[in-house]
């Protein structure tokens, strides 16, 4: 895998503009803070995120007030392939994505992301890896739609949460950061906030959860991946997010390089 994405750092041309970002050759440094929007239907959109930090999700919202979340973002995914449709021109936002949390990404122009695709095997290996993600995750989220009840939904988001961005220990404790709301998993699951709330507190007097200060753990990890009819990463190996790969191939810029530290640490 190459070291960099094929961009060659230039300190001298490289100075903050006015709205924090640092450029940098088809690359740039992106704070959002939480709540704001990344994309709304309709915008033409000319590059494409890899989240370093923090959760977005993308929504469709339908005229009366009432909301469908369609995909999570988190670190080490790129948001959003779907952009790509448009080529190196950039396609249309057909929903809205929001950052959940403050978030730190590298915004990469995509004609500097479809060049790089086609003649780096490893950054086509980051991003088929994305979209398998995707993909699986997409085809989970409407069997739980459609078939898994209030329990086995919000369990297999839990699962799938945690095999994504979490940790499992030897003990079989699975742990993840969760700074969801209610109305959030509500909105993805396709319950109200109100069952969700009844839910969450059924799991907790089963003793499957602990939910607080914005972190999950699961208690008995197989106990509720069998709850949740959930595929493990063992039988699913793309499953797990490649946040150091992705950083890898950015080992040039600063922030890449900082935060893959962080990783490979932990």
């Amino acid at each position: 895998m190459h070291d960099t994405f094929g961009l060659i750092a230039e300190p001298a041309a490289a100075k903050a503009d006015p709205r924090g970002a640092v450029a940098l050759a088809g690359v740039a440094l992106d704070h959002r803070r939480a709540n704001s929007y990344l994309a709304r239907p309709g915008d033409r959109m000319k590059h494409i995120f890899l989240l370093i930090d923090g959760w977005a999700a993308r929504y469709r919202l339908l005229s009366d007030g009432r909301r469908q979340i369609t995909a999570l973002f988190l670190p080490g995914d790129l948001c959003d392939l779907a952009w790509r449709d448009g080529g190196k021109d950039g396609g249309r936002a057909v929903q809205h994505v929001i950052a959940i949390t403050a978030i730190r990404a590298l915004r990469i122009e995509l004609g500097t992301f479809e060049r790089q695709i086609e003649c780096d095997p490893g950054a086509r290996t980051i991003v088929d890896h994305e979209a398998h993600l995707l993909a699986e995750a997409q085809c989970e989220w409407l069997v739980s739609l459609g078939r898994r009840s209030a329990v086995e939904r919000l369990a297999h988001l839990f699962c799938e949460l945690v095999e994504r961005i979490g940790a499992v220990n030897a003990g079989g404790i699975g742990r993840c950061e969760m700074p969801l709301t209610q109305t959030d998993m509500a909105d993805i699951t396709g319950l109200t906030p109100v069952h969700v709330n009844r839910t969450l507190q059924q799991m907790r007097r089963s003793g499957l959860i602990e939910l607080k200060s914005r972190q999950l753990k699961l208690r008995d990890f197989a106990r509720i991946k069998k709850i949740a009819f959930f595929r493990s990463s063992a039988d699913n190996p793309p499953l797990k997010n490649n946040l150091s790969g992705a950083l890898r191939l950015f080992q040039g810029f600063p922030a890449a390089q900082s935060r893959l530290a962080q990783v490979m640490s932990g």
